[in-house]
């Protein structure tokens, strides 16, 4: 595992349909907190100043966010992968350095080296060909991680006896969850069309991104960032292309990656199975950057010129987006390396779990990630939920507030204060989620994911 990415195979996409978010019952919690001295971590800027007191921005060129590009995360995924699976093989039948998976994590990869000259922290995915939620299966000859049931339907594996898809969604949820552990702002998963009509294939080229419309925060700011990326592709493109290429545009379209978990199913809706368990807690798009079934297209994804291109189309989407969030935040554990690789659990269940707690009072880092300045009367909450799941896939019911002031910080500033998260619930494993509300909203409920602390070790 690098130290700026974990290895975690993709698997192919599923076309999934969900219902909206509902509610679910939690303990409330007794919380209290006081703002006291806190050393900024090692990546704070270089003048160090008071603790406790407001660390101003550190400013840099980056063009994705100035202001302290060291508090962003981007989570890429590079689309399928592993032994088991390949995406779209080469149409023209030249081998595996050809196909989909491959082409996907080298437009990855160049993704990733352009968002860290930013500044910029990257999650990857996977960084190789493997798959950590299992690739095991001796028939094919494939020999690598053992199954695990990643997504808690019960069942894992590959083979005949297996239900369909059920190693891509154990695969796709531990890829869901690396992500959301890591706190990403967002997630791009990569991928490449293979259009077909009565099973032949179609010798066209476009650019697609899917996103959902079904999330706390609603369609707009996974919209945004969905238009964003797919302008950035389609005009990067463009001036290397020989032929024709199409703009398809964005659609909201419930794919197993993007969609949100199926909270209470409805007659249309029926299988909670066929969502992931735990959906993104931050703006998810999925992009079919080109089609690989003209040979023209597919030639030029694979060309250093063309895999260029495509990165930097998503990072001029990325750019766009990220400098245009009014209200975001990054909040953490004092101290910490952002991002913060979670290590990968033993056993044959979910990978990624939330971090313990711990004890005593909790120092935390508050960072306004966003593009404009905290208003006045932000408050930070909290809420502890009892749960045998590895993190909390949506906010408690319940969020007190915390008796800590926060102050108005510009974009890029930063603040260390110290909580005291109270008693988590007496009965079983909790999770607490911390955020930031204005009163009618949190930070959470508009894309930044909250902090997770666990009530013990995983």
């Amino acid at each position: 595992m690098r130290p700026r990415s974990a290895s975690l195979a993709a698997i192919a996409t599923l076309a999934v349909v969900l219902a909206a978010c509902g509610g679910s019952p939690v303990a409330s919690p007794e919380v209290t907190a006081s703002a006291r001295p806190a050393s900024p971590p090692a990546s704070a800027a270089a003048s160090p100043v008071a603790s406790g007191d407001v660390e101003p921005a550190p400013g840099s060129s980056s063009r994705v966010y100035a202001a302290n590009p060291g508090a962003i995360v981007v989570a890429i995924d590079a689309g399928h992968g592993g032994c088991l699976d390949w995406g779209v093989p080469d149409p023209s039948e030249r081998g595996v350095e050809l196909a989909e998976k491959t082409l996907t994590l080298a437009i990855a990869s160049r993704l990733a080296e352009k968002l860290e000259a930013e500044g910029i922290g990257v999650v990857m995915l996977r960084d190789e060909d493997e798959a950590l939620a299992g690739d095991d299966y001796e028939p094919l000859g494939c020999s690598g991680a053992p199954w695990r049931d990643v997504n808690g339907d019960g069942i894992s594996g590959f083979g005949p006896d297996v239900p369909e898809a059920t190693r891509t969604r154990d695969e796709l949820q531990a890829r869901l969850d690396l992500a959301n552990v890591s706190g990403a702002d967002a997630l791009v998963s990569i991928h490449i069309n293979s259009p077909s009509e009565g099973g032949r294939r179609i010798e066209i080229a476009f650019s697609e991104t899917f996103y959902t419309d079904e999330t706390p925060w609603g369609p707009s700011a996974t919209a945004d960032l969905a238009l964003a990326v797919q302008q950035g592709v389609v005009d990067r493109l463009a001036p290397l292309a020989s032929y024709e290429r199409g703009d398809r545009g964005i659609t909201a379209h419930n794919l197993y990656l993007v969609a949100p978990p199926l909270f209470e199913p409805t007659e249309d809706r029926p299988d909670p199975v066929k969502q992931p368990t735990r959906g993104a807690l931050m703006p998810v798009v999925l992009v079919e950057v080109g089609s690989i079934t003209l040979r023209a297209e597919h030639d030029l994804l694979a060309s250093g010129a063309g895999q260029d291109a495509v990165a930097d189309g998503l990072l001029d989407g990325l750019a766009a987006y990220l400098g245009e969030r009014e209200l975001a935040a990054r909040i953490g554990l004092a101290g910490e390396v952002i991002p913060t690789i979670p290590p990968t659990q033993p056993g044959r269940g979910p990978m990624f779990w939330a971090p313990a707690a711990p004890d005593g009072p909790v120092e935390l880092r508050l960072t306004n990630t966003g593009a404009g300045p905290w208003p006045s009367g932000l408050v930070l909450v909290a809420g502890w939920e009892v749960t045998d799941e590895p993190y909390l896939r949506r906010a408690p019911d319940v969020l007190a507030p915390l008796d800590v002031a926060v102050p108005a910080l510009e974009p890029g500033e930063a603040v260390a204060v110290e909580v005291d998260l109270g008693s988590p619930p007496p009965s079983g494993r909790s999770v607490a989620w911390i955020s930031l509300s204005n009163g009618s909203t949190t930070t959470a409920d508009l894309g930044s994911p909250a902090l997770q602390l666990s009530s013990e070790a995983p």
